[in-house]
């Protein structure tokens, strides 16, 4: 049974990961030199049209995206991707080790439901360690819902311990989201840091570590 498991385990992985990330069915439709990047701007179609990175040097993003008023905005965000993509990953994955708690795995922990390991939602942008594991408890990740749509994707929490889907952990809420809101993208350490250091506006104890060690 527990052989069973292992190989339903691989074939749903292999089966998510090369649908989602070795069939490029995105349209580039055209390619723009930036600074020491590279903007490709692809159909509305690429990815239901939400900007992201396909290695430590490219961003994606649709035209409307490129002409619109939130341009900035996005290219800062994903700028964040590409560092986390690039030759400071092992900085970012000891950061959020030792002042967040999480540690990053490209290996799903055991233990994790079959179904939700299946319904995981595949992000381009987390593709390099995508299992965040908060205080060797919980797991954290977004997860397709029932219209089957990236925008439509929720964050799962798995509880390690008590093997079983849980809630936000009021220990986990008092450091992320302090007297305010919750980060909106808390699905991963890399989005909410992409997130906070775009807006600069977050006032968390989690947050105030990530501005400090990002001088």
């Amino acid at each position: 049974m527990l052989l069973y498991f292992i190989f339903a385990l691989l074939f749903i992985g292999a089966l998510v990961y090369f649908s989602y990330f070795k069939i490029d069915d995105c349209v580039v439709l055209q390619t723009i030199k930036l600074d020491d990047i590279i903007i490709e701007i692809v159909d509305d179609n690429c990815k239901e049209g939400l900007p992201h990175t396909t290695s430590s040097k490219i961003i994606r993003m649709t035209r409307s995206a490129w002409n619109g008023p939130r341009r900035d905005a996005i290219l800062r965000h994903e700028r964040v991707h590409l560092s986390q993509k690039g030759e400071r990953i092992t900085e970012w994955l000891k950061f959020y080790e030792s002042a967040w708690g999480y540690k990053c795995s490209s290996i799903p922990p055991a233990g994790i439901p079959a179904e939700l390991f299946a319904a995981r939602r595949p992000n381009p942008d987390t593709d390099n360690c995508p299992w965040a594991i908060w205080r060797d408890r919980y797991v954290f990740f977004p997860a397709f819902g029932y219209d089957k749509t990236l925008r439509g994707a929720e964050v799962i929490i798995w509880d390690l311990v008590e093997g079983r889907r849980t809630g936000i952990p009021e220990s986990w809420r008092a450091e992320f989201c302090g007297t305010g809101d919750c980060p909106h993208q808390y699905e991963h350490p890399h989005e909410i840091s992409a997130e906070w250091l775009t807006e600069n506006t977050a006032k968390t104890p989690a947050a105030y570590k990530l501005f400090a060690w990002n001088i």
